[in-house]
């Protein structure tokens, strides 16, 4: 049987759903409605302009965390926060800018705390990417991991 829309929806999950009391009925009291007011709610779901614009293959995680980004040529360690990240990449915020050329290797190590400390501290995630795209007046990058540092075996942070 295939699941609801609002199970696998970020906006209803966070709370930001605009049809929340409707959802909530369906999802939390199931059995005391009819069947109706349940296929109302599932429709409700699946129609909602939010769920469908932001529709991707993997889910984003916007918890912010601290990053070091590392070019290759000229070598330099440039500090910045994760927008959001999923499996196969993030979106880094730098605190400096330094020229970055699109599908230019880079190197990441993502760190669980507020501040860049240590790089021998075990929760040091470290990962190889390729820039995708660039934005310099955000001081933004686009990052698409390499297959090989792939985010699910080390997603414990």
């Amino acid at each position: 049987m295939k699941e609801p829309a609002w199970e696998k929806c970020q906006y209803y999950s966070s709370g930001h759903c605009p049809k929340n009391q409707a959802i909530d009925k369906a999802y939390l009291i199931p059995q005391l409605l009819e069947p109706s007011e349940i296929e109302t709610a599932k429709k409700i779901c699946e129609q909602c302009e939010k769920c469908h614009d932001e529709k991707r293959k993997y889910q984003r995680i916007t918890r912010p965390l601290r990053v070091v980004v590392t070019n290759k040529e000229p070598k330099k360690n440039i500090e910045g926060t994760i927008v959001d990240v999923s499996i196969n990449g993030a979106l880094v915020k730098l605190d400096d800018w330094v020229n970055f050329t699109p599908d230019e290797m880079v190197d990441l190590q993502l760190y669980s705390g507020d501040k860049v400390s240590d790089p021998v501290e075990t929760n040091v995630i470290k990962l190889s990417g390729r820039i995708k795209r660039l934005t310099k007046e955000k001081q933004e990058l686009a990052i698409m991991f390499t297959k090989t540092a792939s985010v699910k075996k080390c997603a414990n942070i």
